[in-house]
């Protein structure tokens, strides 16, 4: 499906066509602050277009994750575990972030935000620009059970119940 639409990397001089995911947030993140984030060098953003409207968007920024991230050491552990030489164990390991991802609501329930996904996955695998070995995300609840199809596990169970719950997904897997 993606192939059928245009993917464009925002810059400030792009107009951002009609957009509407049902989601007030995530609305306004488009058109208001994804123009400034990339302005402050903070997440980029990328829209996916056909002719007269804005189909999705999602943005990325640097991350990490660490011991701190996890229920217990021995859940990190066992996650880095064989990543790095015994003598170069890091206190934090790098992730590329998503930071916001929208789908306009005639879009949404066709497959399209796991296309984003496998994209992104294979953008830092096949093309890794920034070293990261992570893909991490504040999903929000009501998209919890997207994230899991999609194979992100929970730094945290316990925080499956908060408005935003933390996930990752381990590129070294694919």
């Amino acid at each position: 499906m993606l192939n059928s639409f245009k993917l464009i990397r925002l810059n400030p001089n792009h107009i951002i066509k009609p957009f509407y995911c049902g989601d007030q947030d995530l609305n306004d993140f488009l058109f208001n602050d994804a123009h400034n984030y990339d302005i402050g060098l903070f997440a980029v953003t990328y829209v996916i277009e056909n002719p007269t409207k804005t189909v999705a968007f999602f943005s990325v920024l640097n991350d990490k994750i660490s011991s701190d991230d996890f229920d217990s050491n021995r859940k990190f552990t066992s996650l880095i575990k064989n990543k790095f030489p015994e003598h170069k164990k890091l206190r934090s390991y790098p992730a590329v972030k998503i930071g916001r991802l929208g789908i306009d609501i005639e879009f949404q329930n066709m497959g399209l935000g796991t296309q984003i996904l496998d994209y992104t996955k294979q953008l830092f695998v096949n093309n890794n620009r920034s070293g990261c070995i992570f893909i991490t995300v504040d999903a929000y609840q009501k998209s919890l059970g997207f994230y899991e199809a999609n194979k992100f596990k929970y730094f945290k169970e316990s925080l499956k119940e908060n408005a935003t719950c933390p996930m990752y997904f381990d590129l070294t897997r694919i």
